[in-house]
């Protein structure tokens, strides 16, 4: 057997530890500024057979928001890459106070397979749709800014299945709640209900 060089070895090493920095879902708790908002939200994703699996995941899923605001008297957007936690919930902190879109999210299902999602508009109805290879930050409609401290939107439900097809819907709350893989129950609190108990020394709330 051929010794692998040291140099290729270092090279994996280093791309090895990167990947692990890269997949830290850690949150950090920040002091909120002075007229900023803080967004919560959380993603569910259901694998209805691809690679004949039927499962479901909250973990390390990247989320990707895009936010529209006045800031100095003119508008500006923005994008936001955030990863849930282990049990789906993201946070953005002291973000400007306006209008947020969850635009699209990042996510591995199966054995092998890494989707990126992104959204398209057919008049004022958001669908998504697969990616080939990014997310952009392109919004057609916004929803009603919003000078909220707390920006909630909600518990974000997408099921993947083998066909290709992608089906989406929003909850405040799931309470022992069955969605699209049979004898699969989830139970979720509200976002913002969550961050409260998990986090109780953050100052957002």
């Amino acid at each position: 057997m051929k010794k692998i060089p040291v140099i290729a070895f270092i090279l994996m090493t280093i791309s090895y530890l990167l990947s692990c920095t890269s997949t830290s879902t850690q949150f950090v708790v920040k002091k909120p500024e002075a007229g900023k908002s803080i967004i919560v939200g959380a993603i569910l994703v259901e694998n209805d057979g691809i690679d004949d699996l039927y499962q479901s995941k909250t973990s390390n899923i990247t989320v990707v928001v895009v936010g529209k605001s006045v800031q100095g008297g003119q508008e500006i957007s923005q994008g936001y890459h955030v990863k849930t936690d282990k049990n789906g919930y993201f946070a953005i902190q002291n973000v400007p106070p306006g209008a947020y879109v969850l635009k699209g999210i990042e996510v591995d299902v199966g054995f092998t397979k890494h989707y990126l999602i992104t959204s398209r508009w057919e008049g004022n109805r958001q669908y998504y749709i697969y990616a080939d290879q990014m997310i952009d930050y392109n919004v057609r409609t916004w929803p009603e800014a919003t000078e909220l401290k707390v920006i909630d939107v909600g518990i974000n439900y997408f099921k993947l299945d083998n066909a290709g097809r992608i089906y989406y819907d929003r909850f405040k709350l799931l309470h022992n709640t069955s969605l699209g893989i049979k004898d699969k129950y989830y139970t979720m609190t509200q976002p913002r209900k969550y961050f409260q108990e998990q986090y109780p020394e953050m100052e957002w709330f």
